[in-house]
């Protein structure tokens, strides 16, 4: 069997620098206090400069607050095109209407 040179699609990298300005990632990690405590801090990474371009961190994340870090993080509709995040509940119907 003969083997392709080329992938049959373009790659994760060509895609990267194709929409690397139109493209931010969402995220939330899990940091354990001294006090047994968990803080729930939300990231939004911009893939154009590789740098976080909003952080905050609440004890009780709820989808009001998520929504809202959100305009925090893009005032006067400088939202970039698209928006990764996975599948967690907190991203309720509030957020998917603040991300339009």
């Amino acid at each position: 069997m003969v083997r392709r040179k080329k992938p049959p699609s373009q790659t994760w990298r060509t895609f990267l620098k194709k929409h690397a300005m139109d493209l931010i990632s969402a995220d939330f990690f899990v940091v354990p206090t001294i006090a047994f405590q968990l803080l729930f801090v939300f990231v939004i990474l911009d893939h154009e400069r590789r740098r976080p371009r909003h952080v905050a961190i609440t004890a009780n994340p709820t989808a009001e607050w998520t929504a809202r870090q959100l305009l925090e993080a893009f005032p006067w509709d400088s939202a970039p095109r698209y928006l990764l995040h996975d599948r967690n509940c907190i991203y309720g119907e509030k957020f998917r209407e603040t991300s339009r």
